[in-house]
């Protein structure tokens, strides 16, 4: 069985390295299509972005564009000074409007360089097209500057014509727009690169990937054939020790943690007349299940042990059986199966009750006797002191039980002593036990009262049920009553004999008075009374 679980450990242990390596590949694959959609994502998204920035930067040229022809035609001398007065707010519009775009256009590219930190060209590109635009704000001031100074200059009454240079503006004009020219080739430029360097980089990643994979479908591979050989290994060791647990004698039943049969031997047949049934639960078999099976549990972290459990037979009598216990550890904390080989001793344990029954019970009545009083009593008294209770022993003695087997016979008075203690048992049940210790003498011990009222309310039940006509001899009638001691412990003594003494004493006190009365033990009292012929 050992290496029956070692080989199922085994295979679990291959089982699970076989799903991690499978979810791993699949995990791997989704990566890729992950990579690839994202790769392609950001691509599309960058070619939005960077040629949204262009389209900029070619408006901003345009409005240049138009600034410069609103600045000509407001230094002509056929326009009236409201004209040129609109030209010259046009001007500064279109300037304005330029120099919006390009600011635009920078704050756009520099929320792009963070996602792709790292490109070194990429990253080279973008500086020189950030330091392109600065330059473009520079040109775009003088511009401005020039263009305000020559309106400013036309509206006076001393404009030279002459001083007028067409040439320069131009030059000027090309000037800021040839940065945005430039502008535009470095954002294309940019652009290209950030994608090849993204192919390069997938490319890169999925030859890493590729690899990744090559190498775990080998060790799938390889798991699977193990795990192939390993399972006909198991075959045959199952095999084997099923052909041990069929031809052997002892009963073998292998559960799980929790109680569940996972084997039973074929020989259960035999004594059972059935095999129990597999997945069932071990409680539906044994007598007191739940006390049974913690027996079972409580071996989870000791060494095996043996337990004597009861099975019910198809015949629905119940079968003893002496089982070695076994926990079978796994791989957590706690045993994972728990192993019974059984043996029957139906007939010793039949043997061993009758032994105790001829040691502690009366044969006449089959009620407790002396030597199961003395037992009974030292477990009380041996009780520790949290759970200790306070005692009343009784002693019971018939009223003129010998006046009953003089004129009725013996068999009569074995009849009556039978009757007696079945209705003693009865009176007494779940306040205490009932003893037969000789002759017509009984002893009652009473434990389960709190008050003194509890206890007299109790020997008046006893006093009661002596007290009365009973019927025996087949029809003959006979009237009896009791005679009742009571000591109580430790108050009237710390041992079994002197408690009896004790009672004794009390009980003699209560036949001297006549009978049919119960009295407590006093010390004062009772030393006077020796045991008298009944």
């Amino acid at each position: 069985m050992a290496v029956f679980s070692e080989i199922t450990s085994t295979r679990r242990l291959i089982l699970l390295f076989t799903s991690i390596s499978v979810l791993l590949v699949g995990v791997s694959v989704a990566s890729l299509l992950y990579l690839n959609y994202t790769m392609n994502k950001l691509s599309d998204s960058l070619y939005s972005d960077v040629y949204q920035n262009s389209e900029l930067l070619l408006n901003a040229d345009r409005d240049l564009h138009q600034s410069a022809i609103a600045l000509q035609t407001s230094l002509s001398g056929n326009i009236t000074d409201a004209q040129r007065s609109v030209l010259s707010q046009e001007f500064e519009d279109n300037n304005a409007q330029a120099q919006q775009r390009v600011s635009t256009a920078r704050y756009n590219l520099d929320s792009v360089e963070s996602p792709y930190n790292g490109m070194k060209q990429s990253e080279l590109l973008l500086g020189e097209l950030r330091s392109e635009l600065e330059q473009f704000e520079t040109s775009l001031e003088l511009w401005k500057d020039s263009g305000r100074e020559l309106i400013s200059q036309r509206v006076q009454s001393d404009w030279n014509p002459a001083a007028y240079s067409p040439l320069a503006v131009h030059t000027q004009l090309t000037q800021v727009r040839g940065t945005l020219d430039t502008a535009e080739g470095l954002i294309d430029s940019y652009a290209r690169q950030v994608i090849l360097e993204f192919k390069n980089l997938k490319s890169s990643l999925f030859a890493v990937y590729s690899v990744f994979l090559f190498l775990l479908v080998l060790v799938i591979i390889y798991l699977c054939r193990r795990l192939i050989s390993l399972q006909n290994e198991m075959l045959e060791e199952k095999s084997l020790y099923q052909l041990i647990g069929e031809t052997m004698s002892d009963f073998i039943i292998l559960t799980d943690h929790n109680g569940l049969i996972l084997y039973a031997s074929p020989s259960h047949s035999s004594v059972l007349g059935y095999v129990p049934s597999k997945g069932a639960p071990l409680s539906n078999y044994i007598r007191e299940a739940e006390i049974s099976w913690a027996k079972l549990k409580s071996v989870v972290q000791a060494s095996p042990r043996i337990s004597e459990l009861r099975m019910r037979s198809a015949e629905g009598h119940w079968v003893w059986l002496e089982t070695k216990v076994t926990p079978i550890p796994g791989s957590r904390a706690f045993p994972a199966q728990f192993m019974l080989v059984s043996r029957e001793i139906t007939q010793r344990k039949q043997y061993e009750e009758r032994l105790h029954k001829l040691a502690f019970y009366d044969h006449l009545t089959a009620i407790p006797n002396r030597a199961h009083f003395k037992m009974y009593m030292e477990n009380l008294i041996n009780q520790p002191e949290e759970r200790r209770q306070e005692i009343a022993v009784a002693l019971l003695d018939c009223d003129r039980f010998k006046q009953l087997n003089d004129t009725l016979g013996h068999l009569a008075g074995d009849e009556f002593l039978q009757l007696l203690s079945r209705e003693l048992q009865q009176t007494v049940k779940g306040s205490g036990q009932a003893f037969r210790i000789g002759g017509d003498e009984f002893a009652v011990v009473l434990h389960r009262f709190t008050s003194p009222e509890m206890l007299d309310e109790m020997l008046a039940r006893l006093l009661q049920l002596f007290n009365k006509s009973w019927s025996v001899n087949k029809g003959s009638s006979f009237h009896t009553s009791a005679s009742i001691g009571v000591a109580l412990y430790p108050q009237h003594g710390s041992s079994i004999n002197d408690l009896l003494r004790a009672a004794d004493l009390a009980m003699y006190r209560s036949k001297n008075h006549g009978g049919n009365e119960a009295n407590l033990y006093s010390e004062n009292v009772d030393e006077k009374y020796t045991r008298q012929p009944k």
